[in-house]
């Protein structure tokens, strides 16, 4: 083979690598970073909500993050509940905290999913009270 055919054989292959790593860059952007539950997301979403207001929230922003992930307000009450709580009323009652538990179970979300997992949930399908909590959903 002479130099100039296989010159022009490796700018061939070397454009078919650049065209074949732009697709594989394409489609693993496509792929879902997560798969987890319906009930998982709520649980967490919550949370999160929490967190990006600096672990702070009223009662009635708490219910508001609750409808919004299709929870009842009256499910939030698990929050407080058991061993380590993830969240705490303030002395005055007035405000609800997000305790280190609940940071633990935030940073525990955005390790696997990434910071910006919130933005990626599908709210058709989370926000719905109509949607089975045990639905796997990818985003």
């Amino acid at each position: 083979m002479t130099e100039s055919a296989t010159t022009a054989i490796l700018d061939g292959l070397r454009k078919m690598e650049v065209l074949v790593s732009a697709l594989i860059k394409l489609l693993e952007s496509e792929m879902p970073k997560a798969k987890t539950t319906v009930k998982e997301l709520r649980r967490l979403a919550v949370l999160e909500e929490v967190f990006r207001t600096n672990g702070v929230a009223t009662p009635d922003e708490l219910s508001r993050y609750a409808k919004k992930y299709g929870k009842t307000p009256s499910s939030c009450a698990g929050y407080f509940s058991g061993k380590a709580p993830s969240l705490i009323a303030s002395n005055d009652r007035k405000l609800r905290l997000l305790t280190e538990k609940g940071k633990e179970y935030v940073a525990g979300a955005r390790a696997s999913w990434g910071d910006d997992w919130l933005e990626r949930v599908p709210l058709d399908t989370v926000g719905s009270a109509h949607i089975d909590d045990l639905l796997e959903v990818c985003f």
